[in-house]
Formats: C-alpha cells, structure tokens, sequence
C-alpha cells in the first residue's frame, strides 16, 4: 500500500509541536541547563588567556590553567574586597539615604497636592523604615544563598570545559571540545567585544562619578560593567542607580548632570570606540537582540537575558554553518 507524505500543513503543526516539547523540556530543566551554560560561559571567557600562555611560553596545559586560575582569583578578590569597602559605606550612610528619600516624597507630595493629585501610598515611614528594609532583605536571602552555593558547582562545570577546550592540537582533544570551540567562535567574539567596550566605559563612568562625587561610584561602575553584556536593557538598568544617588544627595541638576554624562559616554562608546575593537560584525540587528531577550527570558529566567545574545549566536551558527571536521580543527588552532 503506498504511504502518503504528510502535507505541509501536517509538517507545520509537526514543527510547532516539537518547539513547544523542547521548550517545555527547557523550561523545566531551567535551574541545571543555567548551571552549565552559565559555566560553559565562564569557560569561553577564561578560555583565550591560557590558550595564549600556551603559545606564548610553551607552557603546559597544566600550568597554563594553573596560572589562568590564579589570576581569576586575584581579580575576585580585588573586587570583592571593592565591594565589601562600598557596602560597608552603604551601610555607614543608610540612615542618610532613607532620610533624603523621605524629603524628596514630600516634595513629591506637596507638587503632587498643589496639582490637585491626593496621594494614596503608605505613609514614608512605613514604606522606608528600617523594619521593611530588614524585611525585604530577609526575603532575598533565600535567594542569595542559593546564589552562592550555585557557585562551586558552576566553578567546577566550568573548569572541567576549560580543560576539554585548552589544547591547541585538535588531535589531542575531542569530537566535543572541538564542536564546543567551534559553536562558540562568535560567542567568544561578543564576550571580548563586550568585555573590552565594557571595561573601557566603566572606567569612564567611574572618573565622571568620582568628579562629580556620587557615592558608591565602584558599586554603579562594577554593575555597568556586568550589564554590559546584556544589550540595550542593561545600559537602561545602569543608568537608575547612580543617577538616583544623585538625586538624593546632590540634587535634580547634578543628577541631569550624571544620567547626560552616562548616556554620551556610552554614545561615545558605541559609535566610536566599539566600531575599533570589532575586526568583523557579529550582523545581530535589535531585532533578534530583543526576540533573544525575550524568548530565552522566558525559558530561563533572569540568566535567560544573560545568555541570550550568546545562546542566538551559537544557535545561528549552527543552523547556518554545521560542524565539519576541518573547520572544527581550524577554529580549535585558532581559538
């Protein structure tokens, strides 16, 4: 009996039922796929520096990772360190800080008033006392300590993909590392993009933060620096904290001051300095950046966004250029 194909109706709603499964499977193995592509991450980050020990002082893989771990640390720790100096002031000026949020409402309610606008909030004390902070931190350390004990396991994922990847010889390492090399040329294009805009931006905010003396100008810089890799959200995100530091400290003219200065330093930084650092485009319009931010948003949450650009990136790459053996080995000696 001849069998008939399906048509292309059949095929379509075919197509659409295996999107939903794998985003239904995705959606419910969220917590350890964001582990280990968090981790997988962490690798393609950590990844050129002990390739280039390795070509530079012919190193061991060993010593090359050893070294490369080193280093890391030493960069935690310093900012670490910057982070817990910033906290403590934070902590040191809180008393500071809810006293001014409590004048700017009632300026706010006294323009609000004269406009014929009744205010219906809780009354400031209740909203920002004390009591409600220290509430509002105990519901997040839940979260925090599942932040941090997430970490040890991320560490070790990544540093087992860093040593599948580290060797330059593609007859030393495997089918996977070379495919995972291979996947992640674009990705690890971004990271460095990023990286590099990133680091050179923050810099500039901090100079621009420290003149203008906002409080906790390593805190705002450290955070641009992390959202950076989130495109276009992240810079907005940026943009509130220190701005509204200044507003409370030093004033509505300080802080248009501060919130114009981010944003033409950042102009600055992506119609001048990122056209230098990038040899060839990574061609993502602002479309698929935000179709990627919301569709991996959606699966994975909050590291969704974090990995969204990477994630398209390597997903595209292998819809439209699939693995072979001899670009595998190419993009292995030259990763």
């Amino acid at each position: 009996m001849r069998e008939t194909l399906p048509s292309p109706q059949q095929r379509l709603l075919q197509g659409a039922a295996f999107i939903v499964i794998v985003a239904w499977g995705i959606r419910e193995a969220s917590h350890i796929l964001y582990l280990i592509l968090i981790a997988l991450l962490f690798a393609y980050v950590v990844l050129p520096f002990p390739r280039w020990l390795i070509r530079r002082f012919r190193l061991r893989q060993s010593s090359a990772i050893a070294l490369t771990l080193v280093l890391w640390a030493l960069i935690w720790v310093v900012i670490w360190v910057g982070l817990f100096e910033a906290s403590q002031q934070l902590m040191a000026k809180l008393p500071i800080y809810v006293e001014r949020i409590r004048i700017l409402q009632g300026r706010i309610d006294v323009f609000l008033s004269a406009h014929g606008v009744q205010s219906t909030h809780d009354s400031v004390k209740n909203l920002y006392g004390f009591d409600r902070i220290v509430g509002l931190a105990r519901a997040m350390l839940p979260m925090l300590i599942g932040f941090f004990s997430d970490r040890l396991m991320v560490f070790l994922l990544g540093l087992g993909f860093l040593v599948e990847m580290t060797y330059l010889d593609s007859g030393k390492s495997s089918l996977f590392a070379r495919k995972l090399i291979y996947y992640g040329t674009d990705v690890q294009h971004f990271i460095a993009i990023s990286a590099q805009l990133g680091a050179i931006i923050a810099l500039a905010n901090l100079a621009l933060l420290a003149v203008l003396r906002v409080d906790l100008a390593f805190i705002w810089c450290v955070l641009y620096f992390f959202l950076q890799f989130i495109p276009n959200i992240g810079f907005v995100i940026a943009l509130a904290p220190p701005s509204l530091m200044a507003l409370l400290m030093l004033g509505w003219k300080k802080a248009l001051l501060v919130l114009g200065g981010l944003i033409l330093l950042q102009m600055l930084g992506d119609y001048v300095v990122k056209p230098l650092l990038m040899n060839k485009g990574l061609k993502i319009s602002f479309l698929e950046i935000m179709l990627s931010l919301v569709i991996w948003g959606f699966l994975l949450g909050l590291v969704g966004a974090i990995l969204a650009i990477p994630l398209t990136l390597a997903l595209r790459r292998a819809i439209e250029r699939p693995f072979t053996e001899e670009e595998g080995a190419l993009a292995q000696a030259s990763g």
